[in-house]
């Protein structure tokens, strides 16, 4: 894959409108909950002041949706081995981001804010299952 090249299991396809209303009413759920916003809160202290406002807000997004997956997983934003799939997450946000504007790729920003919440709950599932749950199975 080229360098420039966005990853190849990242896709810029518009999402059904169904998946939209399904997505839009999840992040809204998410948002409104002390809970996810207390977690939030605190997972914001591993994120860098950003002078960009639209990738500031694909972060926050994407950290909403961990949060929510944390609140989901009862996993807690003060374990470092909890917290330490923040910056790589970020960091994948950051370069989708990059390569999309340097490719003058066309997007909706809604859906990409609706895919950096949805990313950031895929990450806390994969962390719950990678350190707790596949343990319990074997």
């Amino acid at each position: 894959m080229p360098p420039d090249a966005p990853d190849s299991s990242f896709s810029l396809a518009p999402l059904e409108p169904a998946v939209l209303v399904s997505a839009r009413a999840e992040v809204a759920r998410a948002a409104a909950d002390p809970e996810v916003q207390s977690c939030a809160a605190a997972l914001a202290r591993c994120l860098p002041a950003l002078a960009d406002p639209e990738l500031a807000e694909y972060e926050r997004l994407a950290l909403l949706g961990v949060s929510a997956g944390f609140v989901e997983r009862h996993l807690s934003p003060h374990l470092a081995a909890h917290t330490a799939i923040v910056p790589p997450l970020i960091e994948e946000i950051r370069s989708v981001f990059r390569k999309v504007k340097r490719l003058g790729m066309p997007y909706s920003t809604e859906e990409f804010r609706l895919r950096a919440f949805h990313y950031g709950v895929h990450k806390a599932s994969y962390l719950d299952w990678q350190l707790y749950l596949s343990k319990e199975l074997y």
